[in-house]
């Protein structure tokens, strides 16, 4: 098939995803079917976006998708659900509350949206966790903030998050590219439906930490003061970015010291103006709400309320605790991938030396997988936390969780619904880690 027949083909894609996306926003609003509708529009998407994936990862005659196409149609997906109002979560609600009443002058993190004190400015009856005060970390309150100030309506808003996602598609042409990867296996961030439903749809900030997180890693190993600002901003945008941060400093090697003064200098400054209320100091309130916020019954999880059942809950978090260690100390550990000869100086032949595997990008990618494993609620929105990891390692395991996740909104209302999650991503997991496995250990072993 010719160049020009396969760009019809992935045009031909991008409008399939565009007509259910556009049957998205049409949707009636304030129907008791909407959240069934939703879905299922979310899920016809997801075929039309799992052809592409497959089509992407094993290119044939059609060939891969331009950059432009993937680009400029990846904006027009956002675009079109910039006016949908969000009906199966309100966390944009949230959002829009904590930048208001920071415009007004108030510190998020002491009182919760139900104190007397916010009466004047009318919570809005659907927010979310109205009882527990801010528990995001301080530079999502300081985007928010400036969000509600620059834009105030809710819809216009999200062009902000949306924004962050397109530099977030920008940044993965060019570290594919750099990882001598096809630059378009970033379509399996710029076309999914998670990713455009979760922020130009319902208003996540996400993309602000993962474009961060990424910097990080990236600059790691060569602008180690940029990483160090970059690790801290990302850790303080989200509170998920804290694991990969051990990440960028061992990536830094050595000058990991020259790092560290960076990230302290750059977390003060954005704790700054949040850091005492009443001349107390705030992080004691915040890890106050970050609990009562984890504290809440669990949702759509998969491993933790089977440890809760098992162990209680104290011992559900200690073991959920040391899984994500065990699999951070396991990306960190030093391997090897073979020996590799060097030549000495007198023309013989040296000792040989192992050649290091660490990955700064695949270790991120195995510790926030374990992460979004163990946690007591899973929100759909959380697993574009490993998206952007997905592109570089496109297991099957977690492109069908992108995929699933989104049945986790009708998890409430049936725990059949988290079995479709989970049940194939766990088999795909051991299946994946079946195949690893060397068909000769003792063989593999030797050098």
């Amino acid at each position: 098939m010719s160049d020009r027949k396969g760009g019809w083909f992935w045009l031909g894609l991008a409008v399939l995803l565009e007509a259910a996306f556009i049957a998205l926003v049409r949707l009636p609003q304030g129907a008791g079917s909407s959240m069934r509708r939703s879905l299922v529009w979310l899920s016809a998407a997801g075929l039309v976006y799992l052809i592409a994936v497959l089509l992407t990862l094993r290119p044939t005659r059609l060939g891969l998708p331009s950059l432009r196409l993937l680009f400029w149609s990846a904006l027009i997906f956002r675009l079109t659900l910039l006016p949908l109002t969000p009906l199966l979560t309100h966390a944009a609600l949230r959002n829009q509350w904590e930048g208001k009443i920071q415009h007004f002058g108030f510190n998020p993190y002491p009182y919760p949206p139900s104190n007397p004190l916010f009466s004047p400015l009318q919570p809005p009856v659907q927010l979310p966790a109205p009882r527990i005060a801010a528990w995001r970390p301080p530079l999502a309150e300081l985007l928010l903030h400036g969000a509600y100030t620059l834009f105030r309506g809710l819809r216009r808003q999200k062009i902000a998050w949306a924004a962050l996602d397109l530099l977030l598609i920008l940044l993965l042409f060019r570290l594919l590219r750099s990882r001598a990867r096809p630059p378009a296996w970033a379509l399996l961030y710029a076309w999914s439906p998670l990713a455009v439903f979760e922020v130009a749809g319902n208003g996540h900030l996400v993309p602000a930490a993962a474009l961060l997180l990424l910097l990080a890693l990236d600059w790691a190993s060569r602008a180690t003061k940029r990483a160090g600002v970059a690790a801290a901003a990302a850790a303080l945008v989200a509170w998920y970015a804290l694991i990969a941060v051990p990440l960028v400093f061992a990536g830094a090697g050595r000058r990991w010291k020259g790092m560290l003064t960076w990230f302290i200098l750059a977390g003060a400054l954005i704790w700054a103006p949040f850091l005492f209320f009443n001349r107390r100091l705030i992080l004691p309130a915040v890890w106050h709400n970050l609990h009562q916020r984890l504290a809440a019954p669990a949702f759509n999880a998969s491993l933790f309320p089977l440890l809760q059942s098992w162990f209680g809950t104290p011992l559900a978090w200690t073991v959920a605790v040391g899984l994500v260690a065990a699999a951070l100390a396991g990306a960190l550990w030093p391997r090897g991938v073979g020996p590799a000869r060097r030549t000495s100086a007198a023309g013989g032949e040296a000792a040989p030396e192992l050649a290091p595997s660490h990955d700064p990008l695949r270790a991120a990618f195995v510790a926030i997988g374990a992460l979004l494993l163990v946690l007591p609620h899973v929100q759909p929105a959380l697993a574009l936390w490993i998206l952007p990891f997905v592109v570089f390692f496109p297991e099957p395991a977690w492109i069908y969780f992108s995929l699933a996740v989104v049945w986790g909104y009708a998890a409430g209302h049936s725990r059949a619904w988290t079995w479709v999650e989970y049940a194939p991503l766990y088999a795909l997991l051991g299946w994946q880690f079946w195949r690893s496995r060397p068909a000769n250990p003792s063989r593999a072993a030797s050098p």
